[in-house]
């Protein structure tokens, strides 16, 4: 077997050690699939990196379901800044703005383990229930700024046994957003 060093962590490994690359000479990159592990996991955790992975989540899950997005990673990641200086680090989901102090506090950690699995996550990881997860507020309709909605993960999961309080707090937003016309 041919070996190559990694010109990121200096180890001489095998080649199959190493992603494919059609124009480097020897057809393969110079990083060791470790070293792009470590170096995605890094960027994963900066906010920017963390925001870039949820809006390529929900381009994937519209090519998956025939839906359309109708924002950009631009227009998306603005969309999460007014949130921040509306909501701060805190979920959309709750009383509103005047009961900030209601709302439960958003983190943005990546864990990424191995190789993705059957739903895109990564095998072995656990999801983080205080992670931000990107909703629809209408889940008929396709993802528009108006339609998104930043709240926790484990706010989203629990959609389906909604609450009567939950409910309330849907029809407060869906009538910002859809009557009053309010985008975030």
């Amino acid at each position: 077997m041919t070996t190559k060093k990694c010109s990121k962590c200096f180890e001489v490994q095998f080649l199959e050690e190493f992603p494919d690359r059609k124009n480097a000479k020897d057809n393969k990159d110079s990083w060791c699939r470790n070293c792009y592990h470590v170096s995605g996991n890094k960027y994963g955790n900066t906010e920017i990196g963390f925001l870039k992975k949820k809006y390529a989540d929900i381009k994937s899950r519209c090519r998956i379901e025939n839906r359309k997005c109708y924002f950009t990673v631009e227009e998306f990641l603005l969309a999460f800044y007014k949130h921040r200086n509306i909501y701060g680090m805190r979920s959309a989901w709750g009383p509103g703005v005047d009961h900030l102090d209601q709302h439960l506090p958003i983190k943005m950690i990546h864990v990424g383990e191995g190789q993705k699995g059957k739903k895109g996550v990564a095998k072995g990881t656990k999801r983080i229930a205080s992670n931000l997860s990107v909703d629809r507020l209408d889940s008929n309709m396709d993802y528009t700024l108006q339609n998104l909605l930043f709240i926790r993960f484990d706010e989203n999961a629990r959609k389906n046994s909604s609450s009567y309080e939950d409910c309330k707090i849907q029809i407060r937003i869906h009538e910002e957003r859809f009557i009053n016309m309010k985008a975030i």
